[in-house]
């Protein structure tokens, strides 16, 4: 398991990947990507996907003195980023802007890092390799 109680550059390359891939898809003349006919399932993306972003951050931030800072840094991200994205999808003709996306990019942060701080067993999963993870698995069965 990593020691999360430093910053790393590592650690920072899936959050700005995933936020470049946001900007790139929130820009694109196509507009979005077709999802599936479900009433309002692009909140349901966006709780996912913003929730995916929290935790990242998370991951990301070295602990600090109150660990509460560390959750509302990465909250706070998230929700600026939000905006932006949001600011992104208005100047685009071919998608449009909504407050309740932000207000799902909100709810998933928030969720997603509540999980990750409280659930040990799912951050233990996340911590892990897969290599780690199949070789686990392989010696329970030996």
């Amino acid at each position: 398991m990593s020691d999360y109680s430093t910053f790393s550059v590592r650690k920072l390359w899936p959050v700005i990947t995933l936020v470049l891939t946001l900007a790139w898809s929130s820009s694109c003349e196509q507009g979005g990507p077709d999802g599936p006919e479900i009433p309002h399932f692009d909140k349901i993306a966006h709780f996912f996907v913003f929730g995916l972003m929290g935790t990242l951050c998370y991951r990301c931030i070295p602990r600090m003195l109150w660990s509460h800072t560390r959750w509302l840094v990465a909250l706070v991200f998230v929700l600026a980023y939000g905006v932006v994205d949001e600011w992104i999808q208005s100047r685009n003709p071919n998608r449009s802007s909504d407050a309740l996306d932000w207000i799902a990019d909100g709810l998933g942060a928030f969720t997603a890092i509540a999980v990750y701080r409280y659930w040990s067993l799912y951050r233990r999963v996340l911590e892990s390799s897969i290599c780690d993870l199949i070789r686990s698995r392989l010696t329970k069965l030996d």
